[in-house]
């Protein structure tokens, strides 16, 4: 019955029919009572066979619901758009949110829920990458090590960002901030969503754990990768100043210190491994306090892919091209 329903799961789709039965299979095995939560997925309008498989996979699961999502509302775009028309067919008390690429723990429900009181509204996970390779164990490290960052700014109660892919909103929280119609469209939605639940007076909670954690499918190319971090830079560029100005400094450090190399060798070398030593240590501690034993041979080279695509991310961010996000265009603006 309707009133038993605790969870109701959002999950946006579009063109993802490489990914979203393994998706559902995870979000179906989840250790939680079938009758009291609801999986609701968005179509956006997909033109592969995603829609044919998902409802292939939920015919005989009365859990499941399938919505085709073809208008707009509120001048909502997009994932946006999806997330906003699914809340209004949504029961639970709880919104859990995941993309259609993603891989849950088993208990993923039951974790989140434990960090909610009455006065948190919104609660953010993390996220890794499957497997498939040194490139894709990179991105998997870099998501756990900002997501650790962001963490440790949550100890001091400083609000920084959600993560689409693994977070959850209380229904009164949403419904109390007015939803994704009166926020707005946004490129950077989980963002918006959280920033505006903070504000309205709601506390959050980074839950920085192995149970907690969800699984992304990588992303396969560099280039596939820096047309993400647009988004990602987008983002951004939309949080408090001083993180802000940390950004600007961490995507500069590496070629001021190139340039310094040339005036001053040794400091500048010194700058280097100092620093090198300071964050290498900080991405190990993250691999062993989320468990990811198989991300400890990436740590030692961790550095320089990160630094690197931090200045290639500011580059990108500023060169006169729209931000493309599943098959559509963006203005830097949204």
């Amino acid at each position: 019955m309707e009133e038993n329903i605790q969870v109701s799961v959002l999950i946006a789709a579009r063109n993802e029919e490489a990914n979203i039965e393994r998706c559902l299979q995870a979000l179906y095995e989840q250790h939680f009572p079938h009758q009291q939560i609801e999986i609701l997925i968005g179509d956006d309008q997909s033109t592969d066979n995603t829609a044919q498989i998902i409802l292939e996979f939920i015919a005989d699961k009365p859990q499941f619901r399938y919505f085709l999502i073809e208008q707009e509302v509120a001048g909502l775009k997009a994932k946006a758009n999806v997330l906003a028309q699914l809340a209004h067919h949504a029961r639970g008390r709880y919104f859990l949110y995941c993309d259609a690429d993603i891989t849950v723990p088993a208990d993923w429900v039951t974790n989140i829920l434990k960090h909610f009181t009455p006065q948190v509204g919104i609660v953010v996970g993390v996220t890794r990458m499957q497997s498939t390779g040194y490139f894709s164990d990179l991105q998997s490290l870099e998501w756990m090590f900002i997501m650790g960052g962001v963490r440790f700014l949550a100890l001091f109660k400083i609000p920084v960002t959600g993560m689409g892919n693994n977070m959850a909103v209380t229904a009164e929280a949403y419904r109390q901030i007015g939803g994704y119609e009166r926020i707005g469209f946004s490129i950077v939605e989980d963002y918006a969503l959280f920033i505006t639940i903070v504000r309205s007076g709601y506390r959050f909670v980074q839950a920085f754990e192995e149970g907690i954690l969800a699984r992304s499918e990588p992303v396969p190319t560099y280039g596939e990768l820096m047309k993400q971090r647009k988004r990602w830079t987008v983002g951004a560029m939309k949080l408090a100043w001083p993180l802000r100005l940390f950004s600007f400094i961490t995507a500069l450090l590496l070629p001021a210190l190139v340039v310094m190399a040339f005036w001053y060798p040794e400091e500048s070398l010194r700058i280097a491994i100092n620093h090198y030593l300071h964050l290498t240590f900080a991405a190990g501690v993250i691999v062993v306090a989320l468990r990811q034993w198989d991300l400890l041979k990436v740590v030692p080279v961790f550095w320089f892919y990160t630094m690197g695509n931090f200045t290639c991310m500011l580059v990108n961010y500023y060169l006169p091209s729209p931000t493309v996000w599943k098959g559509r265009q963006f203005s830097h603006a949204n």
